[in-house]
C-alpha cells in the first residue's frame, strides 16, 4: 500500500458467514452509481448477476471505497497489494479524536474471534496490528454477513481523518494468527463473493487529469467502453499472492532498452501505491529526456514549468504498456528566484520487484483474475 486521490468503483456482491457463504438480496437496483471526489495530496501508500457502483476517492495516494461495518460507513483503501480487511477501531491504544474509526460497541453484529490477531507490515515500512473478528460488511449495496476483519489497536502512526483502514484484494486467502499463535487462513472479500459473480474478476479503471472520465472498479464483468483495442492476457507468476509478472524491457521515446538488473526483471500491480516505482536504470533513462530533471535526496524532481514529457512504455509479461499521464505531482520546492521544482510520479525502487502503482493505472485498464492466474491489460479510454 502507499498513498491517495478519488475514483468510483463498480462492485458485485455476496455475503459470507464465518462458517459458510450466503447471499443477501438487496432492494436497490442491480446497477448503480455513486459520486467520487478527487484530491491532489501526496505523501512519501447458483450464480447471480448482481452489479453496482460504489463510492471511491483518491487521497494521499490510494484508492478509497466506502464500506459499511454493521451500520457504520467508513472509507477504506482498496489495495491489491495486501489481503486482509482491517479498520482502526475503539481498541486503538491512543487518541481517536477527529479520526475515522470503527466503533466496536456500536455494532450489534460484531463477534470477536477469541485469541485471533493480525499483524501486517507494508513495503513502505509501515504496519498495523490488532484483534480479529467478524461483522456484517456491505460494499456497493451488497452484504457479506460474518465477514472476517481486523480491528486495529496498534500502529506506527495514528488513525486518519480521511481513511479508516484497508480492504485487501491480493490473490488467495488472508492469513491471521489463532489463539495458539499459529497462522490460519480466512476468506478475503473477493473469495467470499467470487462464486456469486458472473465471472470471478475485477477490473480497475483510473483515468486521471483534466477532463478525464469517472474512475471505477468493476466486479464480475469487463466494460469495453473503458479501453481501446484488444485486452492482452498476461500470466502471473506462481508461488506468490501478488499480482506479479515478468518485466524485462522498456521504451523511452520509442527507443528499446533491456533491463540489465540481473536480480529479477519482475513487477507487480498495487492499487495501494500511488507512484510508479521502477529500477533506477529505467528512471534515469526517462528523466534524462526531461529538461532540468535531477535527483534530490534520491527523489526525481524537475522544473514545474515542464509541460511535455518523454513517452515511457513498460513490459508487462510480454505486453507493451504505455505510461503517459500524471507525471507531475505538484510543487516540491520553491527557490529564491521563484523557480518551482516538482516531484515526479515515476520514482526508483531498490527492491528486486518493481511496483506499478496508480500512475501506471492512469494509462492502463487492468482486469484481475485470480482463478485463471492472469491479468488482462489494454490502453485506457480517458
Amino acid at each position: 500500500m502507499a498513498r491517495i486521490r478519488p475514483l468510483l468503483v463498480t462492485l458485485l456482491g455476496l455475503l459470507y458467514s464465518a462458517a459458510a457463504v450466503a447471499i443477501e438480496e438487496q432492494p436497490q437496483a442491480r446497477s448503480f452509481s455513486l459520486p467520487a471526489a478527487r484530491t491532489s495530496e501526496r505523501y512519501p501508500v447458483g450464480k447471480r448477476s448482481i452489479t453496482g457502483t460504489t463510492n471511491a476517492a483518491h487521497v494521499d495516494g490510494s484508492i478509497l471505497v466506502n464500506i459499511t461495518l454493521g451500520s457504520q460507513t467508513l472509507p477504506v483503501v482498496f489495495d491489491t497489494g495486501s489481503s486482509i480487511l482491517w479498520v482502526w477501531s475503539t481498541y486503538y491504544n491512543g487518541s481517536l479524536a477527529g479520526d475515522l474509526y470503527y466503533n466496536i460497541s456500536a455494532s450489534t453484529t460484531w463477534a470477536q474471534l477469541p485469541g485471533y490477531t493480525f499483524n501486517i507490515s507494508y513495503v513502505d515500512g509501515s504496519g498495523v496490528s490488532g484483534v480479529v473478528g467478524t461483522d456484517k460488511v456491505t460494499i456497493g449495496g451488497l452484504t457479506v454477513t460474518g465477514a472476517t476483519l481486523g480491528a486495529a489497536n496498534l500502529g506506527p502512526s495514528a488513525p486518519s481523518t480521511f481513511k479508516a483502514g484497508l480492504i485487501g484484494m491480493e490473490r488467495g486467502s488472508m492469513s491471521v494468527k489463532n489463539s495458539a499463535g499459529n497462522s490460519v487462513t480466512r476468506n478475503t472479500w473477493m473469495q467470499n463473493i467470487a462464486s456469486s459473480l458472473p465471472s470471478p474478476i475485477f477490473a480497475v479503471y483510473l483515468p486521471w487529469g483534466s477532463g478525464a472520465a469517472q474512475s471505477s472498479i468493476d466486479f464480475g464483468y469487463i466494460d469495453s467502453s473503458k479501453y481501446t483495442g484488444t485486452l492482452s492476457t498476461v500470466p502471473l507468476m506462481s508461488g506468490t499472492a501478488r499480482w506479479q509478472f515478468t518485466s524485462t524491457s522498456y521504451y523511452v521515446n520509442g527507443v528499446h532498452y533491456s533491463v540489465t538488473t540481473t536480480t529479477s526483471g519482475q513487477a507487480l500491480i498495487d492499487t495501494g501505491t500511488t507512484l510508479l516505482l521502477v529500477y533506477p536504470e529505467i528512471a534515469a533513462a526517462f528523466y534524462a529526456a526531461v529538461p532540468g530533471a535531477y535527483q534530490d535526496s534520491g527523489e526525481w524532481v524537475f522544473p514545474c514549468s515542464t509541460t511535455t514529457f518523454p513517452t515511457l512504455t513498460l513490459d508487462v509479461g510480454g505486453v507493451q504498456a504505455p505510461v503517459s499521464h500524471e507525471i507531475n505531482w505538484g510543487p516540491w520546492a520553491t527557490f529564491a528566484n521563484g523557480t518551482k521544482i516538482c516531484d515526479g510520479g515515476i520514482q526508483t525502487t531498490s527492491r528486486t520487484t518493481m511496483t506499478f502503482g496508480d500512475v501506471f493505472l492512469a494509462s492502463n485498464y487492468v482486469v484481475f483474475n485470480d482463478a485463471a492466474s492472469t491479468i488482462q491489460i489494454a490502453n485506457i479510454v480517458f
